[in-house]
């Protein structure tokens, strides 16, 4: 037992030591994809968490309060800090009561935090949410997409003038036919 444990402190020694060393390459991001697993049913649902902006999981509250992504270049491996509370301090029948439960603060004595650390998407066992019911761990770190304009319009030329553009109270009827402007 003793060996299974120095194993798992190396291991977790040397992933600290390899993200250390790339930490400088890490870009920080302002948003995270988690993966929640909701054991008893055994759905699993993709959760996209911005930084400062918690989010209810059946009877947690998910907070992301930073998180680092590797460039394409490197090795992938995102890296989050978050913290993790209970939105009841019993549990809850059904998901919709626990839905409703966002809006309570969890405090400190009722509603304890139950994890507050580093989550790597590489080892997600190296520093997992330790609850009966769900597990969560990060997939990625991600940046909002850029506002995309929408594709430009293009008007086909034709034999027909287009009379769409007529100041207001001209009617059709007033506007000149082609044989009648003028060409010099």
């Amino acid at each position: 037992m003793k060996s299974a444990s120095r194993l798992l402190v190396c291991t977790g020694l040397a992933a600290v030591i390899a993200l250390t060393a790339s930490a400088s390459t890490m870009a920080q991001r302002n948003q995270a994809t988690l993966r929640a697993l909701d054991k008893i049913t055994g759905r699993s649902t993709d959760i996209v968490v911005k930084v400062g902006e918690p989010v209810v999981y059946g009877s947690l509250r998910v907070e992301l309060k930073t998180c680092y992504q590797a460039p394409p270049e490197e090795v992938p491996e995102s890296a989050a800090f978050l913290r993790i509370a209970s939105t009841q301090p019993v549990a809850v029948e059904t998901m919709e009561a626990a839905a409703a439960a966002k809006d309570i603060p969890p405090s400190a004595a009722e509603n304890p935090i139950l994890f507050s650390g580093w989550m790597y998407a590489s080892s997600p066992g190296l520093n997992a949410l330790e609850h009966p019911v769900y597990d969560i761990w990060v997939i990625r770190c991600t940046a909002p997409d850029p506002v995309k304009l929408p594709d430009r319009v293009t008007i086909p030329e034709s034999v027909e003038p287009l009379y769409d553009d007529l100041p207001a109270g001209v009617t059709e009827s007033e506007t000149p036919l082609d044989n009648e402007i003028p060409i010099d």
